[in-house]
């Protein structure tokens, strides 16, 4: 799996991202002893209410996904799949969903 547009030195919107709000991470703050940058601490991420992309040509997937930093601030990505993660998310998201029903059908008796 990978993202696009998650590098931290460019502050464009990469081109699967055209028409998204996206909101910059905060400035990085520079260590006083150091001149490196510090790289922000990822909190969560969030699927956007989107429709995935899917390439017929590779079989990858690509889903829209928002960022939320420990500092506060947001941005807006996209996840990649390759066609075996794609399968791979399928298959846990439905033993989710059956999960999900068997628990409501056991708190309904």
């Amino acid at each position: 799996m990978t993202t696009t547009g998650h590098d931290h030195r460019s502050r464009t919107i990469p081109p699967s991202a055209a028409g998204e709000t996206a909101q910059s991470p905060a400035p990085y703050k520079v260590a006083e002893r150091d001149s490196r940058q510090t790289t922000p601490i990822v909190r969560s991420l969030a699927l956007l209410d989107k429709d995935p992309r899917y390439d017929r040509r590779t079989g990858h997937a690509a889903l829209s996904i928002e960022v939320c930093f420990l500092d506060g601030s947001k941005t807006t990505t996209t996840l990649e799949m390759d066609p075996g993660r794609v399968l791979l998310l399928s298959a846990q998201l439905e033993r989710a969903v059956a999960l999900r029903a068997k628990a409501q059908e056991a708190a309904a008796t």
